[in-house]
């Protein structure tokens, strides 16, 4: 008898066992869904920004990164794809990269971004603008922007779009919008006005009413006064997505945090020198869908050698909010 109510305790306990181990599973696929993330990257072509005078020299100011017989840039050293590997390779919740300056024949092309990470797929790219995704995406489209007022009107400017997959089989997605805008000139303010409404309009004809995000280099910044003999140009572009409702991540999430992500290792500029001084790399999305947090990564000491000129930059939303 006591051997027969060992038994039928015994039972249920190795049932509740594989219950709770079924249940803890659950739990952990739900959290590791609990957001999802986006990055970007003006990738500088995988050439890297060289330190200040003084500084260890990791790498040469030169566009050869195969040729070992020669000085080699930050991608022919590993610098690039190591920063790329460090900072989203590992991360399950990226699910994207927007590129700029990651030209096709660029030592950090789509392709060879995508090998590195061991991701799934790699987008079309015009002038530098490209999206690597770990699950892959569905949907491209494309918008070429306003540069006709530009000192080199043919040097072009796009905005990519892409229904990102969230999982490997693509049950759901999110709508990624990579962008990089240029302007330059006399008409530079308008011009990136009229790239601002123009990537407006794209997202609200091709979004569907559903959550989407805007990620990029969109070369635009405030400040109360000059700073590096440059004048803030941003005014006018930014009030045109705030106007629309959509929420810029950085200011979401850290305030008035300075958050720069731009320009690395020019003389005289930043505090301390050679310090990122001006924030042009952004995330923005409705108000319907907030972001949950925002980092950055390729982050190096003032004045050293870098993996680019720009910061990266990675950004989280909220899971369930996506369309199915």
């Amino acid at each position: 008898m006591i051997r027969r109510l060992l038994v039928l305790l015994l039972v249920p306990v190795g049932i509740l066992g594989v219950a709770s181990d079924r249940f803890l599973g659950i739990v952990s696929a739900a959290s590791a869904q609990a957001s999802i993330r986006l990055a970007f990257y003006n990738i500088r072509s995988g050439e890297g920004i060289p330190g200040l005078p003084g500084r260890p020299v990791l790498f040469q100011d030169t566009s050869n990164c195969t040729d070992r017989s020669k000085p080699l840039n930050a991608w022919g050293t590993g610098l690039v794809q190591q920063t790329l590997t460090n900072a989203l390779q590992a991360d399950p919740t990226i699910l994207a990269l927007g590129l700029a300056e990651s030209w096709k024949t660029a030592c950090a092309s789509p392709e060879r971004v995508r090998a590195v990470l061991g991701w799934k797929a790699a987008s079309d790219v015009e002038n530098g603008v490209a999206l690597v995704a770990r699950y892959g995406f569905t949907d491209e489209r494309w918008q070429q922007l306003d540069t006709s007022h530009n000192k080199v009107p043919s040097d072009t400017a796009w905005v990519l779009r892409a229904a990102v997959c969230t999982e490997a089989t693509c049950r759901h997605t999110l709508l990624t919008y990579v962008a990089h805008w240029y302007a330059t000139g006399p008409a530079q303010q308008t011009t990136y006005g009229t790239q601002a409404r123009q990537t407006l309009d794209f997202m609200q004809a091709t979004s569907e009413g559903k959550p989407h995000v805007l990620i990029g280099d969109l070369n635009v910044w405030t400040a109360p006064a000059a700073i590096c003999r440059q004048t803030p140009n941003g005014a006018e572009a930014l009030e045109t997505l705030a106007a629309a409702k959509y929420i810029d991540a950085w200011r979401s999430v850290h305030g008035d945090q300075e958050g720069f992500t731009g320009m690395l290792n020019r003389r005289g500029c930043g505090d301390p020198e050679g310090s990122a001084w001006k924030r042009i790399d952004y995330a923005w999305s409705p108000s319907t869908y907030r972001p949950l947090d925002m980092t950055r990564f390729g982050l190096v000491q003032p004045g050293d050698a870098g993996p680019s000129d720009h910061y990266g930059i990675v950004v989280s939303y909220p899971f369930e909010a996506v369309e199915h």
